[in-house]
């Protein structure tokens, strides 16, 4: 019996060691890739955004606003956080944790839509996110929409389920390899494929669109704005262009832009809709029903470096 447990204990540290070791590597990997989805984070957490001008949201920020166009009117230096797949709460956490590793920026671009006040249903892109969990504004957020306390604490056990991000993490930290990937310009990622409406034709085919909010996300944006306003971080919420029968298969439109209609009122900060500009009645700047393509973000982003220049903000002032 005395033998087995000696045993078992030298197996147990040995696993120990293990998985400590796997998890150590595959996180100093991932820690080092600056391509792809990765670029963002580890460029934010290596405090290497200098920009006093964000844009947040989540993927129609990432695809519609090109930072590029953004400084060349208005003579700033911006940077595009937007978080794919994430409504407001985690694009909240990217934002805290900018100003931790950065510096508090003088102007957001908030982009909001009919997804943004909303509880996620789970948790998107979770192998992405498994290499920063350390951080506990990201812990905090990761546990509440689908990382188990044992993933978040047991070695490697946050990366299961996730092979190419393991593979990717271990080539890079045991063999130095470069990998591929998109290279984004400042988190702005163009997109040069068509319109395919094959997938909204299916829901146009069913009952209307219906947007919507959940009281406790809407507090926590209010909460932000708030936060802002005390800090001196000056907000402009847009909604960009999404394809106009989105728009008008949309019920309770109204209602839900009010709400915004309402907070920049508030909090007496400009709020750009784009949902009715001309932009929307043709799919040739699309491709999908939501999204814009590279053509029709680059138009979009003239558009609203124009618009916000025109409304003579004191935010400018300092450049």
């Amino acid at each position: 019996m005395k033998k087995f447990l000696i045993t078992s204990s030298v197996y147990t540290v040995l696993l120990l060691a293990g998985a400590f070791t796997l998890d150590f590597t595959i996180e100093k990997g991932i820690r080092r890739i600056k391509t792809g989805e990765f670029q963002v984070w580890n460029a934010l957490f290596d405090s290497k955004i200098s920009s006093d001008v964000i844009i947040s949201g989540n993927s129609r920020a990432i695809f519609h606003i090109n930072p590029q166009i953004l400084d060349s009117v208005l003579h700033i230096n911006s940077y595009n956080l937007g978080l794919n797949g994430h409504p407001f709460p985690m694009q909240q956490v990217r934002l805290k944790l900018f100003e931790k590793y950065n510096k508090k920026p003088k102007l957001i671009i908030q982009n909001v839509d009919f997804h943004s006040l909303l509880r996620p249903d789970g948790l998107f892109n979770k192998g992405t996110l498994a290499s920063y969990v350390h951080e506990d504004l990201l812990r905090e957020e990761v546990t509440k929409t689908g990382m188990t306390k044992a993933e978040l604490n047991m070695p490697a056990l946050r990366y299961y389920g996730e092979p190419r991000i393991i593979l990717r993490g271990l080539l890079v930290g045991f063999l130095n390899w470069t990998p591929g990937g998109t290279v984004s310009y400042k988190g702005y990622e163009g997109n040069n494929s068509d319109w395919d409406g094959s997938e909204f034709d299916k829901i146009l085919s069913g009952d209307s669109i219906v947007a919507k909010r959940e009281p406790e996300i809407v507090a926590l944006f209010d909460s932000y704005l708030n936060y802002c306003k005390e800090n001196d971080i000056q907000v402009i919420l847009v909604f960009a262009p999404q394809y106009i029968k989105a728009t008008e298969f949309t019920k309770n439109w109204d209602g839900e832009m009010q709400l915004y209609r309402d907070f920049a009122e508030k909090y007496n900060i400009p709020f750009l809709d784009y949902a009715h500009d001309a932009i929307c009645n043709d799919t040739i700047y699309f491709y999908n029903a939501t999204h814009l393509n590279k053509k029709g973000a680059e138009l979009f982003t003239l558009k609203l470096a124009n618009d916000i220049k025109a409304q003579n903000s004191a935010i400018f002032h300092s450049y």
